[in-house]
């Protein structure tokens, strides 16, 4: 499931969480799974403590629960907390869609449009590429504001969103997401007011709220 690293690698601590972030996003993890640090330390040939590390991150993400004396697993939410995770995407992302217009510049706009033509160039439409770059979008608007605090927020909520985004993508059985929606937000980002831009954010993020919603009432 996981590729070895070197023996000598920087913080092996971001890459050892970015593997276990793309195995649940994948549905490599499944929920039920159990992650065991020494097992996946073995796995990719690294020491316990960048895996533990990762995993203790997950947990404080909300993406990871204890299970047993030793264990993690992909931790489940309830609908109240859909909503509230929801409502916290609308205040960070609707102030960074807002910010970017109210201060917007064409090396600010550009960084966004190169990662909606990702999307629209994109290969593969599994529900891990789609996730990947649908996040990469909404971080990429949230990072042109600057502001370290709120790309921060940013990174804690998505990672409380992947468990309930995956269970919702697979159990819906819905299309993939339509590349012109992040079109269109670009366009209104780019030539619209901040009032237009951070309505519109709002918008795309209650969206994505029906779809999880749907996906756990199935």
């Amino acid at each position: 499931m996981f590729k070895r690293m070197p023996d000598v690698q920087p913080r092996l601590a971001d890459d050892v969480y970015e593997q276990i972030l793309s195995a649940i996003v994948s549905g490599q993890i499944a929920p039920g799974d159990r992650l065991i640090q020494e097992k996946i330390a073995a796995e990719i040939n690294i020491s316990r403590t960048p895996v533990r590390e990762a995993l203790l991150r997950l947990e404080r993400e909300g993406v990871l629960e204890m299970s047993g004396r030793k264990g993690f697993s992909i931790r489940q939410v309830s609908e109240a907390e859909v909503r509230d995770i929801y409502g916290v995407r609308e205040a960070i992302e609707g102030y960074g869609a807002y910010w970017v217009a109210a201060n917007r510049t064409p090396e600010r706009i550009a960084a966004i449009a190169q990662k909606v033509a990702e999307e629209r160039a994109l290969q593969s439409r599994d529900v891990q590429a789609e996730f990947l770059i649908n996040r990469d979008i909404h971080r990429t608007i949230v990072e042109q504001t600057g502001n370290a605090a709120l790309l921060d927020m940013f990174d804690s909520i998505w990672g409380r969103g992947i468990s309930l985004w995956l269970f919702a993508a697979t159990r819906t059985n819905q299309d993939p997401p339509d590349p012109d929606v992040h079109e269109a937000l670009l366009k209104v980002i780019e030539t619209g007011s901040p009032a237009d831009a951070q309505a519109a954010m709002i918008q795309h993020v209650r969206d994505g709220l029906s779809m999880q919603i749907i996906g756990l009432q199935e």
